[in-house]
C-alpha cells in the first residue's frame, strides 16, 4: 500500500469521526428540553418520592455523555488528521534526501 493511499486513508476516517460528532447534535438538541420541574411536572408522589430529580439527574448525565461524545471524536478527528499530515510531511522529506543522495552519487 503507498503512502498516499494509507493518509487517505487515515483522513477518511477523520472524516468519519467527524461525522459521529456531527451526528450526535441532533439527540443533544432533542433531550435537553425533557426537563422535569417538580410539581409542573409530576404527580405529587412522585414529586415526593424523588422521580423529577432522579428523571433530571439521569438526563443531565446523558446529555453530558453525548456532549463529552462530540468532544471526545473532535480529538479523534483531529489526531488523525494531525498523524496523516506528519506521515505525509515525512515522507516527503525522506524523498527530498534520497534525490538529494541520488543526485550527488551522479544519479546512480
Amino acid at each position: 500500500m503507498s503512502y498516499e493511499v494509507e493518509i487517505a486513508a487515515l483522513r477518511s476516517d477523520a472524516d468519519i469521526w467527524d461525522k459521529a460528532g456531527t451526528d450526535l447534535a441532533a439527540p443533544i438538541e432533542a433531550i435537553a428540553p425533557l426537563t422535569l420541574a417538580g410539581a409542573d411536572d409530576v404527580m405529587g408522589l412522585g414529586q415526593r418520592m424523588g422521580i423529577d430529580t432522579t428523571y433530571e439527574r439521569a438526563r443531565s448525565m446523558m446529555e453530558q455523555q453525548m456532549y463529552q461524545g462530540v468532544e471526545y471524536f473532535g480529538t479523534m478527528s483531529l489526531a488523525l488528521r494531525e498523524v496523516a499530515t506528519n506521515y505525509e510531511q515525512q515522507e516527503l522529506t525522506s524523498a527530498e534526501g534520497f534525490r538529494s543522495t541520488q543526485g550527488e552519487l551522479g544519479g546512480n
